[in-house]
């Protein structure tokens, strides 16, 4: 028997994970992500819950909006060709959605994705939604009902995202008693706003809404600023934008959002001071969070598969129950189940923040279950 062969027989093959980033930014939020799977997925090691070393294969490719969803396609299948027994992303809604028929054809791993649209869930596609077009609507009605808004202007992007968005939010604030002024559709890319602003405006709101993914918002405020104009506006979960880098900070000064990272989770800062003894920096934004929860999902999956195949973690993932997670306010959890997809136990898994007028940061605003039975029409105890 060859040297080689001996030594294969005595080693122990590595835990393949797939990382399908479908819209890398090439900045520090992309190295804040693989950073925080790496020290989860040694923790996991370390702490006896895996018994072999993981492998993180990754794979980072322009997906919609900007790109193409074969794109997407193509890196799924390079990951299982891998060997990868579960696969982190990809994230974004116009790609996940349809990805998912392609993914449950192939159920060879589950991936976790951080798509806000139901169309992505499947017997295969588990959601750690970053947020969600069905109860975003709800928790921004509820952040502006405490905030004592009445008349909303909506300005929606052209795009499955937007439209998903608007139809939900027009039904969420009429059903919390909030008047929608006015709907203007606004292209998914940088584009002059304008006329826009001269629209929406017309129609005298006390706030602006936008809903979409995110590029949209590019050149609003430069807009805003133009037309002497400064009303209350708020954004979906494209808020997170703003931690991508300084630019995208600017374009949403004054902006209020709704963002998975909350300071105040203890969970999520003890992971952020083991993240800054590791790493040697400590980011205050949403991705370290919700890596270290897709991370701690897989790695609970794999520890429970049996047998350790794609589908033996399928079901593992499916025995997560009731977990801790580093996202959201203080009390959110991570569960699944045989016939659950979306992870997060709370109602204040995002909650609304403000970047500052000079766009030098952002800062906890409020936690929507302060209004949320108003804005679902239930009386509070």
């Amino acid at each position: 028997m060859a040297d080689d062969e001996v030594r294969a027989y005595g080693s122990v093959a590595p835990l393949k994970v797939g990382l399908l980033n479908d819209y890398p930014t090439m900045g520090s939020t992309d190295n804040d992500t693989v950073a925080a799977l790496t020290l989860v997925l040694d923790e996991a090691r370390v702490s006896g819950l895996l018994d072999r070393p993981v492998e993180l294969v990754q794979r980072s490719v322009v997906g919609l909006p900007n790109g193409t969803y074969k794109a997407v396609e193509r890196a799924f299948d390079e990951l299982i060709d891998e060997g990868c027994l579960a696969i982190f992303g990809p994230w974004v809604s116009d790609n996940v959605v349809p990805l998912r028929a392609h993914v449950d054809a192939a159920a060879q791993a589950p991936i976790i994705t951080l798509s806000g649209s139901e169309g992505a869930l499947g017997e295969w596609c588990f959601a750690l939604n970053n947020g969600s077009m069905a109860e975003e609507p709800v928790m921004l009605a509820a952040v502006m009902i405490g905030d004592g808004r009445e008349r909303i202007a909506i300005a929606y992007e052209s795009s499955l995202i937007g439209k998903e968005y608007l139809s939900f939010a027009e039904k969420a604030y009429t059903a919390a008693g909030l008047t929608v002024v006015s709907t203007v559709a606004i292209p998914q890319v940088e584009a002059d706003k304008a006329e826009v602003v001269k629209a929406l405006r017309e129609t005298e709101p006390d706030a602006l809404v936008h809903v979409g993914f995110g590029h949209g918002l590019w050149g609003f405020t430069d807009a805003l600023l133009t037309a002497g104009w400064d009303p209350p506006r708020y954004t979906t979960t494209a808020f997170e934008m703003a931690h991508i880098n300084t630019e995208w900070m600017r374009h949403l000064s004054g902006w209020i959002g709704l963002d998975s990272y909350d300071e105040r989770n203890a969970v999520g800062q003890a992971f952020l001071d083991r993240f800054q003894a590791r790493y040697g920096r400590r980011p205050g934004h949403s991705m370290p969070g919700l890596a270290h929860d897709a991370a701690t999902v897989i790695a609970r999956g794999l520890s429970m598969a049996r047998p350790l195949t794609g589908e033996g973690v399928k079901h593992g993932i499916e025995q997560v129950k009731l977990i801790p997670s580093a996202s959201g306010a203080p009390g959110t959890f991570l569960r699944f189940g045989r016939h659950i997809r979306q992870g997060w136990l709370s109602s204040d898994y995002l909650v609304a923040r403000r970047v500052l007028a000079d766009g030098s940061a952002h800062v906890f605003h409020a936690a929507p279950s302060e209004n949320i039975a108003r804005a679902v029409g239930v009386a509070s105890p």
